[in-house]
């Protein structure tokens, strides 16, 4: 065991299935790419991927819905986290004060762990995202919601995002958690259609723009081969069902696909928004490591870059935020010499 964690897992949390014990440590021993250059700190952020254990021993993870007062992605399901501010110590720092702002989750290291961090994520905006994977041994604890910022807490199965339909998600309750009376996930009923996530197998739509406008996700529309029509007009393609779907919109100088599960708390009144974008990226990235599965559905729309790579092409060629603050932070030498690796 490693010296991280002197109290063997196991010991602390009861019961745990064999697949949840092996997801847990797998985090523990999982060690990162290591980033090609340094990360301007004014284009730093962190989320926290908070996972707790369930009364049948299942992972579940911790979900929020963002306050409709917040400047960015208002009403979003998200992770709690924020960007890097002075006097956090690492991305762990940013992660858990983040947390404690906006759910109450304690700053305890031994109720709240650290298992280990993920790979980097690129937001829209030009943020470098750090995802941290915490495990609560306290499942007594009270979350305590910042208004300001959250409006609704929640959970889902962590293995949740490597499938396409809920009957094969152990451990499946429409993210209720561990509040209901278990059942057989078949005998439930389907999520509820709703407007932003409807149950279609396929759609493409033709939308007339002028050069460099974007819709109103603020994504470029797109054709299968990532080209706008000579003649203005653009083409996205959406691929859903009544639980997963899928984009692929433009983004920098490729096609990125954009993921969506339901969460089972989009009607009755609730309005949960699904989960979609850069969470569902960074949950299925991390069920994959946890799980050492591989998803149901194609990661990657044709052609799509990798993570590292979309980051280096944007610090070396977008003009956006972050390549100002590698400019700005002295930090262009350590990336001018990645575009040769693209």
């Amino acid at each position: 065991m490693s010296s991280r964690h002197p109290r063997p897992i196991e010991s602390l949390l009861l019961p745990l299935k064999p697949e949840s014990l092996q997801c847990l440590h797998r985090f523990m021993e999982y060690e990162r790419s290591p980033p090609v250059g340094r990360i301007p700190k004014r284009r730093s952020a962190a989320v926290a991927v908070i996972l707790f254990v369930g009364r049948l021993g299942d992972l579940y993870v911790l979900l929020s819905t963002r306050a409709g007062n917040m400047r960015s992605y208002a009403h979003d399901t998200a992770l709690p986290g924020g960007k890097y501010e002075e006097g956090d110590e690492d991305e762990e720092g940013t992660a858990r004060r983040e947390a404690w702002e906006e759910i109450g989750l304690p700053m305890d290291r031994d109720t709240v762990r650290k298992l280990c961090l993920l790979d980097l994520f690129l937001t829209g905006n030009g943020l470098i995202v750090t995802p941290v994977v915490f495990l609560v041994t306290d499942n007594s604890l009270n979350p305590i919601l910042n208004p300001q910022e959250v409006t609704n807490l929640f959970s889902m199965p962590l293995s949740a995002f490597l499938h396409t339909r809920p009957s094969r998600i152990p451990g499946w309750h429409f993210g209720i958690s561990t509040r209901i009376t278990p059942a057989s996930p078949e005998s439930l009923s389907p999520p509820p259609s709703v407007d932003y996530a409807q149950d279609v197998v396929q759609s493409e739509t033709n939308t007339r723009t002028r050069k460099g406008t974007r819709n109103g996700n603020g994504n470029a529309s797109v054709n299968g081969n990532g080209k706008g029509n000579e003649n203005g007009i653009t083409k996205s393609v959406t691929v859903t069902s009544s639980y997963y779907g899928y984009r692929d919109v433009k983004w920098g100088q490729g096609i990125v696909r954009m993921h969506r599960f339901l969460t089972g708390r989009e009607g009755g009144g609730e309005g949960v928004k699904p989960v979609y974008g850069l969470t569902a990226a960074i949950l299925i990235h991390a069920a994959r490591i946890g799980y050492a599965k591989e998803p149901e559905f194609d990661l990657l729309a044709p052609g799509q870059l990798s993570m590292q790579q979309r980051i280096q092409w944007d610090i070396n060629n977008g003009q956006g935020p972050l390549a100002r603050a590698v400019q700005i932070e002295g930090l262009k030498d350590d990336w001018v010499d990645t575009k040769s690796k693209l």
